[in-house]
């Protein structure tokens, strides 16, 4: 084990209601199932979430009847402003299945930022760095 002089605070990131949702139940979980706890995880300290992309973006609007931009809202709402809220976006195909143009990445960034989200992590499949850098 290795000691400091210097306490170092750590982040963690709290994936479960994004990517644990999505493993588990293809991310076909009603906001109202799961809301609660992100709620009480909040109040107990957890200041970042994965909280949208994937399963968690498309779900919602196929099978569930629900808007993924008002779930998004709704968490920002529950877990208060100070808290880090972050989505998974693949590559050129932002959390669409089909790639997208930079007009239309930039407006996903966009909505997304307005609809609560404070990271995006990014990442393509293939590991082609261009396609993270467009």
């Amino acid at each position: 084990m290795i000691f400091t002089k210097t306490t170092k605070k750590i982040r963690v990131q709290f994936m479960p209601f994004r990517d644990g949702l999505q493993s588990s139940f293809g991310g076909k979980v009603r906001l109202n199932d799961f809301l609660p706890a992100m709620k009480r995880a909040a109040e107990l300290g957890i200041r970042h979430f994965e909280f949208g992309g994937g399963a968690r973006y498309q779900a919602p609007y196929f099978y569930l009847g629900e808007d993924p931009f008002e779930d998004m809202r709704a968490i920002r709402e529950a877990v208060g402003p100070d808290v880090d809220l972050q989505i998974l976006t693949r590559s050129v195909s932002g959390v669409t299945l089909t790639t997208q143009s930079p007009e239309g990445l930039q407006l996903q960034a966009k909505l997304m930022k307005e609809y609560g989200t404070t990271w995006d992590r990014n990442f393509d499949y293939m590991n082609d760095v261009e396609n993270l850098i467009r």
